[in-house]
């Protein structure tokens, strides 16, 4: 009986530890475009991009969401008038770009200025201020750079000789809590964007470039090298800049695509993955890593680009569908079986996950959905386009204005609802 009644708390804890997610959508009865890629380390704001070129950032706290939208936008054709947040602090200051110049967004002004005059992108921004990206010229060459206080602060790239590979310049991707530990990448000849690290001098003042790929990174034409991997990219940082996420692939395995691993910036050591699904048709691709070394990412089939949810827990070394691990969830595993699932970010102490993928607008239409997930929450989802009369889909059109063409799958069509809204979705 004693064995039974601890099986039965054993259980009830189980059940209770499973349901312990929400799930949260953006409304998309407003847009049903946007792509959400960012969330502040408390949680509180979430931002991207939509399909328009517009840029978001969304206050999850009281559902307020504010656009910044290029003057230019709509006015030519070039399509360079788009804007992006890639990273957003927790006062909701966002940076990315806009009019393909690095820029900063305001939530509570809903105002943007650019930072440089310059072609360049604004990956990260640190609490205090400092931001890190690139600058790149008409060949797309990069260059490293930090702004502070008004000021463009190249950082140092390694030289091709001491790669030991072609290379047209860096880039950075991400950086830890203050902005003393980054992660990158260098442009080599192959494209696999060898994984870099900029760690701040006791100067406090300059960066030097560590090449961490090059103990990894077989980079000869005819993989000569004693290193063991063609690719080696970083992927994602944690805040605490102790992990990067990894995207890699073994030089010899003709079975596998890409997979993911975990790299340890203190000792200079990677874990390998176990990826179950990987194979020469599944890569696998890491997004975001928590301070603990929880992995976020995908699982991507080459031949129709559906995308699956994956998660690896801290501690754990196989990556893992999200839909299994959060079951009660039930919406990652409807996104995946719409074959568009991408988790995008989470928080440093891996409480909010958030991503991006199809949803079901309706019985027969598609549209971009942007979620976040709060894994110590009360199970269930709050879908914010719970409107469904004004949501109803009364008349359907392809992009060439005629109307109830059946849908195709990959192509764009616009929906009118019943509320008088237009808006447009991938089926």
């Amino acid at each position: 009986i004693m064995r039974k009644a601890l099986l039965s708390a054993a259980f009830i804890a189980a059940c209770f530890t499973a349901s312990a997610q929400k799930l949260t959508y953006i409304p998309w009865t407003e847009n049903a475009l946007m792509q959400g890629t960012a969330i502040s380390d408390n949680g509180k704001y979430v931002g991207g991009s939509d399909t328009e070129g517009r840029a978001f950032i969304y206050n999850t706290e009281n559902g307020e969401i504010k656009y910044f939208v290029s003057d230019n936008l709509g006015s030519d054709d070039s399509g360079l008038a788009d804007a992006d947040v890639r990273s957003i602090t927790d006062d909701g200051i966002g940076v990315g770009y806009i009019d393909e110049i690095a820029a900063k967004f305001d939530f509570s002004t809903v105002k943007y200025e650019k930072l440089l005059d310059e072609t360049s992108i604004a990956n990260y921004i640190t609490s205090t201020g400092k931001v890190f990206g690139l600058t790149y010229d008409n060949s797309y060459a990069q260059t490293p750079v930090m702004i502070a206080d008004g000021k463009k602060t190249v950082l140092p790239k390694s030289s091709e000789a001491w790669l030991g590979f072609e290379n047209d310049g860096m880039g950075i991707r991400g950086g830890n809590a203050d902005g003393s530990v980054l992660v990158g990448y260098g442009q080599d000849n192959f494209s696999t964007y060898p994984m870099m690290i900029w760690a701040l001098n006791d100067d406090n003042t300059t960066y030097s470039v560590i090449p961490a790929c090059k103990k990894y990174l077989d980079a000869t034409m005819d993989f000569s090298g004693p290193q063991d991997f063609d690719t080696f990219e970083g992927a994602s940082i944690s805040r605490n800049g102790k992990y990067v996420a990894l995207n890699i692939h073994g030089k010899n395995d003709y079975d596998h695509g890409i997979v993911i691993g975990r790299y340890n910036v203190e000792t200079d050591t990677y874990e390998a993955i176990t990826c179950p699904e990987a194979s020469a048709d599944v890569f696998y691709y890491a997004d975001a890593v928590a301070n603990d070394g929880t992995i976020i990412g995908y699982a991507e089939d080459q031949s129709s680009y559906a995308r699956y949810a994956i998660i690896v827990k801290a501690g754990e070394t196989e990556a893992k569908r999200m839909s299994e691990v959060f079951p009660t969830l039930t919406d990652i595993a409807k996104m995946d079986a719409n074959e568009s699932n991408t988790p995008s970010s989470i928080t440093p102490d891996g409480r909010y996950i958030q991503g991006f993928g199809y949803v079901d607008m309706d019985d027969s239409n598609l549209c971009w959905g942007t979620y976040y997930i709060d894994t110590q929450a009360t199970d269930g989802v709050d879908n914010a386009a719970s409107e469904a009369k004004s949501s109803k889909v009364v008349a359907s059109y392809s992009i060439d204005g005629k109307k109830n063409r059946p849908a195709a799958a990959n192509r764009l069509h616009i929906n009118k609802l019943a509320n008088g809204k237009a808006v447009k979705v991938v089926k």
